[in-house]
Parts: structure tokens; sequence; C-alpha cells
């Protein structure tokens, strides 16, 4: 069974920079960040901006150089996932199906978009945007001809995602479920400057 002395689990901002600050620190033991993403560690706020813009390739979104990790000497387990848990054992499972012992375990796995329950919920076109993957294929039925986008939340993912779109040609509308966008981080001031900046650019 393969083992590292911490074993950090989302290889997102969090689990990288939990990495690099371990070595920073002295840390000198070994140090495995498991993704289910087949990527190195990269910045996610950019996908909706930046990289959905076309003004940044995805190399330029790593959080440190591929070659750093090997450097740093902290193994990338990537384009797996932990399927589960023995604490009393320190050991996981990945999907791999690698057992993987641990001495200390960081979770810093993030969050995933809620999922659309709705009748109509598994047709085709409709993509989250967490992920690189997520982006490119956004990106590619656009570059394929697809100009009607819905977007679903107005928060600020949703706001900088249509903003992107709608600057690349697209009709966008936005639905928000709540009386305004934002409103789980700004005052009604500033949600109402938003919004209208958001409807004087279409």
């Amino acid at each position: 069974m393969t083992q590292a002395d911490v074993v950090i689990v989302g290889a997102g901002h969090g689990g990288a920079q939990c990495a690099i600050a371990l070595r920073q620190n002295g840390f000198a033991g070994s140090v495995a960040i498991i993704g289910r993403e087949p990527e190195p560690p990269y910045e996610r706020p950019p996908l909706s901006k930046e990289y959905f813009a076309r003004e940044k390739t995805f190399d330029r979104l790593y959080i440190r150089p591929p070659a750093f990790w090997e450097e740093k000497q902290v193994e990338l387990l990537l384009n797996r996932e932990v399927v589960s848990v023995d604490p009393a054992a320190k050991q996981l499972t990945l999907s791999d199906g690698t057992r993987f012992g641990y001495g200390t375990l960081v979770w810093a796995t993030g969050g995933d978009p809620r999922r659309l329950t709705c009748p109509g919920s598994d047709l085709a076109g409709l993509h989250p945007v967490r992920t690189r993957a997520d982006c490119d294929q956004l990106m590619g039925e656009i570059d394929g001809g697809v100009k009607n986008i819905v977007v679903i939340g107005g928060g600020y993912i949703g706001l900088e995602a249509a903003a992107v779109l709608t600057k690349l040609g697209c009709k966008v509308t936005l639905l928000e479920a709540l009386p305004r966008v934002l409103a789980r981080v700004a005052g009604e001031d500033l949600s109402a400057f938003y919004e209208k900046e958001h409807r004087d650019h279409g």
C-alpha cells in the first residue's frame, strides 16, 4: 500500500496552498495531493473571466509550474477520486482501486455547483462552470454557433460568465432565485449597481 505523511484531498487552490505552505515552513515529510481532474493545480477564478474570454491560455492559470511539484517532492495523484475513508486505519480508497495510507489527512475538496433536478435537467447543452473541462465544452459549443445562453445564478461566477458571454456576442439571460443578484454577499445598493451595469451592457 502506498502512503504519505500528509495526504491532501483536493487539487484546487486550498489543497495546493497547503502543500506549498508545508514546504515553505520546512516540512520534510512526504506529501501527496489527490485530485479528480487530470491537470496540476490551477486557479479557478479566471475560468469564468480571462480564460473564458480567451485572454489567458490555460498554462497561465497554473498555481505553480508543473515542474514545481516534482522539485518540491509533492506527489500528484490526478484523475482520481477518494471513494472511501477509513479513519481508524488511516487509509483511503481511490476510484482506481488504489489504497493510500496517510499520517495526516487534509480535506480541501471545495464545493460543486448545485445541479438542476427539474424536468429537462438531463438534456444536452447544460454546463456547470467549475473546471477547465466545463469551460472548454461550453466554449466549443459557442465556437460551433450557439448564441442564446441562459445563466442560472446571479452570484459572482454567474455574473462574470454572463458578462464574458455577452462580450463574445451571445444573447444572455440571467436567472436568479433571490430578489437581487449577489444577495448572499452584497448589500442592496451594491446589488442594484451591478444589476444596472449588467443590464446596460446587454
